[in-house]
């Protein structure tokens, strides 16, 4: 459950961002900061096999799917089980910051692959098993 949360944090942290006076996207933790959902995960069991849509075997219960996650610019995050509430509810909150491309969430961390306003896609190396690829998709609510 602990990396399925982190997973959801990380995709959700990287889906957002803020244009600014030159109608340019730059990575920040001020463009990322805002609400977040998670649309879309796949996997990659090596780097030579095909990706595989996730986000079904990940998120199993419907009230998995609409969850928010707020990104602070002061270093912390909300995760809120919005919309349809599981039981129990899996609110939860904690930190993370941005280095580069990388984002680190309560600790761990994922590689940022692309970010352009409107959505972000992650990806974390090792997930499973050495040689995977976790990516996430987060766009911004």
């Amino acid at each position: 459950m602990k990396k399925l949360l982190f997973l959801s944090f990380t995709l959700a942290f990287f889906a957002s961002c803020k244009k600014n006076k030159d109608d340019t996207c730059t990575l920040s933790a001020t463009a990322v900061a805002g609400n977040h959902k998670i649309t879309g995960v796949r996997y990659k069991a090596s780097p030579a096999a095909a990706e595989v849509d996730y986000y079904s075997t990940l998120y199993t219960d419907p009230c998995e799917r609409d969850d928010v996650f707020n990104f602070n610019s002061n270093g912390t995050y909300i995760f809120t089980d919005a919309g349809l509430k599981c039981v129990p509810p899996n609110d939860d909150n904690g930190t993370w910051s941005l280095s580069g491309n990388t984002v680190t969430i309560d600790g761990d961390a994922a590689n940022v692959d692309a970010f352009n306003c409107t959505t972000l896609t992650v990806s974390i190396t090792d997930y499973f098993v050495v040689g995977d690829k976790l990516i996430i998709v987060f766009t911004r609510q």
